[in-house]
């Protein structure tokens, strides 16, 4: 049996998304879910998700995805918002922050603190994974400011790093950095496939998992349209969403799981 984690890096983003994903986390057809603290709608979603969470115990990692860059969420901290705003620097900013070194190291670690304690003080829980939005852990300067502020926080217990979707060797420096600092780390593996076509999509997740080894995290999109989610996305995004959401918690994908002795982690 192999064992595979399949989860969503977006709780929070739209109403539909959320109630997709606490709806897949019950039935057993998603096993870990990263919240997006720093999105408008988590003071308002974080309720439902931390009941099921209390329902579920071990049997669902519910974690964070932090936030640096990118749209439709804005600082958590007071430091961040009077430098940017109510909007975060865009990835290229970082990312050529980060090549020439030249990162706000105190005020991205303040920001990650403070969205660490987001999470704890609504889901009175620590988080079981940790993601970074935008692939910008592929940044052994970014990796090292992610670890330098949960170090700093001394959590009892170190949560499940999740790799950025990379080359193999930032991935490889990722883990190594990761695993020193005594962080378990799961790598990224293989998206759920972004297909809009419901029988398409069940035909590509047949084969999808067999190449794959155990520690890896499977990302999927799953979600359904409401009027937000329809503003913030194209059409086709949307689309995909819907198709994910009603393969993953169909009957059929549950026993195609177990046709191909697949246990979701």
């Amino acid at each position: 049996m192999k064992k595979i984690t399949l989860g969503a890096l977006d709780y929070g983003l739209a109403f539909g998304v959320d109630r997709t994903l606490r709806s897949l986390l019950q039935e057993g057809r998603l096993s870990a879910v990263g919240c997006l603290v720093a999105s408008e709608l988590w003071p308002r979603e974080f309720k439902p998700l931390k009941d099921l969470a209390d329902e579920l115990g071990e049997r669902a990692e519910i974690g964070l995805t932090l936030a640096l860059s990118g749209d439709h969420v804005t600082p958590v901290s007071q430091r961040m918002r009077e430098v940017y705003g109510d909007q975060f620097p865009a990835r290229s900013k970082l990312e050529r922050l980060a090549m020439m070194r030249l990162l706000p190291d105190e005020m991205l670690i303040e920001e990650i603190c403070q969205q660490v304690s987001a999470f704890t003080s609504r889901m009175d829980r620590l988080p079981r994974i940790v993601a970074l939005r935008e692939g910008l852990l592929d940044r052994s300067e970014m990796v090292r400011l992610v670890l330098t502020a949960l170090d700093s926080l001394d959590l009892k217990q170190k949560p499940w790093l999740v790799a950025p979707s990379v080359f193999e060797s930032a991935e490889k420096r990722f883990l190594r950095m990761a695993r020193k600092a005594g962080y378990p780390a799961l790598r990224w593996g293989p998206p759920v496939p972004e297909i809009a076509d419901r029988e398409e999509l069940f035909a590509r997740l047949r084969h999808h998992f067999d190449f794959m080894d155990e520690d890896v995290f499977v990302a999927t999109l799953a979600g359904e349209a409401d009027d937000r989610l329809r503003r913030q996305e194209p059409l086709q995004k949307v689309a995909i969403r819907e198709c994910q959401g009603e393969v993953l918690g169909s009957d059929r994908f549950f026993r195609l799981l177990d046709e191909r002795d697949i246990f979701l982690n």
